[in-house]
């Protein structure tokens, strides 16, 4: 029997449900391939469903100890694949233990097996969301793999447990660079000089560590800059390093001045342009920001209300015309009309969109991405057949069922729901819920489709 069709008779038996089964034949596909994907997943989901079913059982309660010293035991001497096998073994009884999730996630970290390991330390942090050494596991993976977006989040959560570790600080703040250089989520917004003079937003980036340094002293390092600046007035690195300062200031109004009137004076130059529009982007940020803040001390107030989508779809719009001036610039540059298209999208323009994800998908690169933006375009427009083609071809290029990859099957579902297809949006549904029961509202659905 082929792996792919013994990884199917487990998600059959699970259906059934005959969870002893399926675990027996997750283990097997996981022995063939260790990264088999969703199958440790659906391991972990169906021995949880498994244990959450039977009674409590108070032999077992006694046994954990016992257990637990002997898988610690055999796992400390046991090379990487097989501490994973071993770690496996105990889990099968104890589906929820965080250290053994640790020794699987550990374990495949050494064996190479880096998609297993960051998915299984995202299922400890459930467990235990501020272990310093799962938060590091995942982090370090995902930033390692690219996906610095992905990895900030948990280098952002271990810097706020250690505010005073400086190469931990430090780390953080290239990891950010670093990332903002590959993002793309770059536009921009009207002046709200009225709405960024207060210097709170800075004051909370100090407190929750995620400077090493003073506010007073990056004010320090910009008088400097602000000097350099006029001894060098077409200093690019200069203009840009000071309006950046400036914004770890939150003085987004100086850095805003600043890029506009050097925009002015050398106006062929697009970093400038481009880098003026992304602090425009934080700009708009800061103002919807503040607006929801009125907006939850005001519940009832209609106009608080009105003001904050007022400001959203402003910054929405503002987004479409500056993208589509880059793109002026950069015709040929498909990562922008990625972005245009998710801001086409946004503003609700599904057939501009549609336009735009179909020439971004030129680049292999954003083949498996400009197939979800347009099939939840399709979706829109109630175009469900094409929805569910483009669905298809988004998880035969993610066929992981990471958060990711739940969230193509759950809008498949979706779709299959909107044509009419109930029952193959409830296989889809069942899938989810075997292996993350509280993913969205996954568990009304299947209650809901089942009768």
């Amino acid at each position: 029997m082929s792996i792919d069709d013994l990884y199917q008779k487990a998600c059959d038996a699970v259906e059934r449900p005959n969870y002893d089964y399926a675990v027996e034949l997750f283990r097997e596909v996981l022995r063939q391939n260790p990264e088999y994907p969703d199958a440790r997943l659906a391991l972990r989901g169906t021995e949880r469903r498994r244990v959450q079913e039977k009674r409590r059982s108070p032999l077992r309660a006694l046994l954990w100890p016992v257990r637990a010293i002997l898988t610690a035991l055999k796992a400390r001497v046991a090379k990487p694949r097989r501490r994973i096998e071993v770690c496996e073994d105990f889990l099968e009884h104890y589906p929820s233990s965080f250290w053994a999730l640790m020794g699987v996630a550990s374990a495949a970290r050494k064996a190479g097996f880096s998609d297993e390991a960051v998915h299984t330390y995202q299922d400890a942090l459930r467990f235990k969301p501020s272990n310093k050494r799962a938060l590091r596991g995942a982090g370090e993976l995902l930033s390692a793999a690219g996906k610095h977006q992905e990895a900030l989040k948990y280098f952002t959560r271990l810097a706020a447990l250690e505010p005073k570790n400086r190469d931990l600080q430090k780390e953080l703040r290239d990891l950010t660079a670093t990332e903002h250089m590959t993002s793309h989520e770059m536009a921009e917004a009207d002046s709200f000089r009225e709405l960024i003079r207060d210097r709170a937003e800075a004051d909370r980036l100090e407190q929750a560590g995620r400077m090493d340094v003073s506010v007073d002293d990056l004010r320090k390092r910009a008088a400097e800059l602000e000097q350099e600046l006029g001894e060098h007035p077409d200093s690019v690195n200069r203009i840009l390093g000071l309006a950046r300062l400036y914004e770890d200031t939150g003085q987004l109004g100086k850095a805003q001045r600043l890029l506009r009137e050097r925009c002015k004076a050398m106006p062929g130059n697009f970093e400038l342009r481009e880098r003026l529009g992304d602090v425009q982007l934080l700009v708009y940020d800061h103002a919807i920001r503040k607006a929801e803040r009125q907006r939850e001390a005001n519940p009832d107030d209609a106009a608080a209300a009105a003001g904050v989508e007022d400001l959203k779809s402003r910054r929405r719009q503002f987004a479409i015309k500056e993208l589509r001036w880059r793109l002026g610039q950069h015709p040929a540059d498909r990562a922008l009309q990625l972005r245009l298209g998710k801001a086409q999208y946004e503003a609700g323009d599904y057939n501009e969109a549609i336009a735009s994800f179909q020439s971004a998908s030129q680049d292999p690169r954003y083949e498996e991405e400009t197939a979800r933006m347009l099939a939840l375009c399709f979706m829109g427009k109630g175009q469900w057949d094409l929805a569910l083609e483009r669905f298809e071809t988004a998880i035969k290029r993610h066929p992981q069922m990471d958060e990711q990859g739940k969230e193509l099957h759950y809008n498949q579902a979706r779709a299959y729901e909107g044509m009419g297809a109930q029952q193959e949006a409830l296989k889809i549904y069942k899938r989810i819920y075997s292996q993350d029961i509280n993913f969205k509202d996954v568990a009304a659905k299947v209650d809901a489709l089942n009768t």
